[in-house]
């Protein structure tokens, strides 16, 4: 069963990072919005992975700032009910839990995630998400999400202006019907980038 888990992982690492035989899809939004979202299929899985990208008029190291405070996600990422730093690792690592509210009869889902800072080239960061599941125990009334890779990547653009880009592929566990799954992986990028951009705007007017 563990080398089947490694084996499902390395599967949406994958999928995340190379190119493969499922091109992405963009999805219909609101065609006035800045935000951008695209879904994917993931082989081997029943779910789709999703890449929502936002240009925001702010310094990088304001909206890494704000992203990178676990307590306030709950104020502007989609559905996310409660968020907390379970352990700091080291100054670019670190691990969290949240808590994703679901629908009347669906439970809702929580997660464990390793959160892993990366400085790149050119002003560039990447924040790595790789779940976790088995380090913290299990919690009444919610389903851990087994299986999530993706990442968050910011590019400056110009001194008051980043590309943000929000990409994840994950197994919500449990039984989740179909409708709901496919709205969510367009729902969650759209709102969260929405909700980041003027979080992030309105602190800087």
């Amino acid at each position: 069963m563990q080398a089947k888990m490694k084996y499902f992982v390395l599967l949406l690492a994958i999928s995340l990072y190379l190119p493969n035989a499922f091109a992405w899809q963009e999805a219909e939004t609101d065609e006035d919005s800045p935000v951008k979202v695209w879904t994917q299929t993931v082989e081997n899985s029943n779910f789709k992975a999703f890449r929502g990208q936002v240009k925001i008029n702010a310094a990088l190291t304001k909206i890494l700032d704000v992203i990178r405070d676990t307590a306030n996600i709950p104020k502007w990422y989609h559905n996310t009910i409660e968020a907390k730093k379970l352990n700091v690792i080291n100054e670019k690592q670190s691990l969290s839990y949240t808590v994703t509210s679901a629908p009347w009869p669906v439970t809702n889902r929580d997660s464990v995630t390793l959160v892993t800072l990366k400085p790149q080239e050119n002003g560039k960061y990447i924040i790595e998400l790789s779940a976790r599941p088995n380090k913290y125990p299990l919690q009444e009334n919610r389903i851990r999400i087994p299986k999530l890779e993706g990442f968050w990547k910011l590019v400056p653009i110009k001194e008051n202006e980043t590309e943000v880009t929000l990409q994840i592929a994950a197994e919500p566990g449990g039984e989740i019907p179909s409708w709901l799954a496919n709205s969510m992986v367009i729902d969650m990028p759209f709102y969260s980038l929405s909700n980041l951009k003027e979080r992030v705007e309105s602190s800087t007017k």
